[in-house]
């Protein structure tokens, strides 16, 4: 058996979540700066385009570490106001940010009520609309669908944790499977919104949630079969890179679930064995602490500095890495502040925790 989920933290997927969260930074970076050379176009969109996949990692990774650290005997409404208190207070002020953004830029009259109300209350992932869903700060779709996971989470737990090994064998088998049978479910069910209904829609991304539950559960149990962590890091950028090939609706989600599915209980297991991992460096867990708040302000402000740049402008290369570089260090400053000053007071103030929620 392996310690008890609150005998420790788990470092190697905190450093895994700043590699998640450089893979979304590296797509929208990839999408706003063109680049002039058409081979090096061709090169960025290989490596850049699967970013969206960085977004399946969080999900099962929330699942999982939600498991991980869940406190038994724990009421449902404790359980909810942490998680309030860990998300709510730095999307707010990463909302306020991207209004501040759209002011700086002249595009504030492209907010509506409708899009300022559902943005801020974290629902606008129900609507098919992209103008709705993708709202004022574009990225937080999904942390319209973690507040459902939220929401199920105590009913799911309960009854996933009286589960026996295999059947959370199986489980974690249908689960991916799943995933994998979505896209083609909304190209019957959902046609011209097959994107909406396999990326955003919430009630289809709680399947990757749930296997991270079950992953979790199958860690603790010590029944966890798996790869090694090189093993499955090498795995994971090799269906990473691959996934380029898939059919865009399968690639922005089935494309590593596999490998995700090796990969985060792999790096626990490491953690817990005291092996060696690449991903406990100090640095990339430093990283990773403030990864949360870097997700929330790091596409407006790549947006912001397209729009003053030049949006229709065709970059050479050189100029484009020295630029992202530049927005990748400008959102990192930003996401330390977020962290330090909103965040993790957030978490004291509402939780009544001095340890920042998982």
């Amino acid at each position: 058996m392996v310690p008890e989920p609150t005998a420790g933290r788990l470092p190697s997927l905190t450093g895994m979540r700043w590699a998640a969260a450089l893979l979304v930074f590296g797509l929208h970076a990839y999408s706003f700066l063109d680049l002039a050379v058409p081979h090096h176009r061709q090169v960025a969109k290989f490596l850049c385009d699967g970013g969206d996949l960085g977004v399946s990692f969080f999900f099962v990774l929330s699942g999982f570490v939600l498991a991980w650290s869940a406190r038994p005997g724990d009421p449902a409404r404790r359980f909810w106001r942490r998680r309030f208190a860990r998300i709510y207070p730095s999307h707010l002020v990463a909302l306020l940010f991207a209004l501040g953004c759209l002011l700086v830029t002249d595009r504030l009259a492209q907010v509506s009520t409708e899009r300022l109300l559902t943005g801020a209350l974290l629902v606008q992932a129900w609507s098919r609309d992209p103008h709705t869903y993708l709202g004022i700060n574009p990225v937080t779709w999904s942390l319209s669908c973690e507040a459902t996971f939220y929401l199920c989470f105590p009913a799911l737990y309960a009854l996933l944790r009286r589960a026996g090994t295999e059947r959370l064998r199986l489980a974690a088998v249908a689960l991916v499977a799943l995933v994998w049978l979505f896209p083609v479910l909304a190209s019957v069910v959902a046609p011209g919104s097959e994107h909406w209904m396999v990326y955003v829609w919430p009630l289809t991304r709680l399947a990757e949630f749930v296997l991270g539950i079950v992953l979790a559960l199958l860690v603790r149990a010590g029944a966890w079969r798996g790869p090694g962590l090189a093993l499955a890091t090498a795995g994971y950028v090799a269906s990473y890179l691959t996934a380029a090939w898939l059919p865009a609706e399968f690639r922005d989600t089935s494309g590593t679930i596999v490998a995700v599915a090796l990969l985060i209980p792999a790096g626990a297991m490491a953690d817990l064995r005291g092996t060696r991992s690449f991903w406990r460096h100090p640095y990339l867990v430093r990283l990773g602490e403030v990864s949360f708040a870097f997700y929330l302000v790091h596409y407006m402000t790549i947006d912001t500095a397209d729009v003053l740049l030049g949006r229709e402008r065709a970059w050479p290369t050189p100029q484009a890495v020295a630029v992202a570089g530049a927005l990748l260090l400008l959102s990192c400053v930003l996401a330390a502040l977020l962290h330090r000053y909103v965040e993790l007071p957030g978490v004291r103030l509402l939780s009544g925790s001095r340890r920042p929620a998982p």
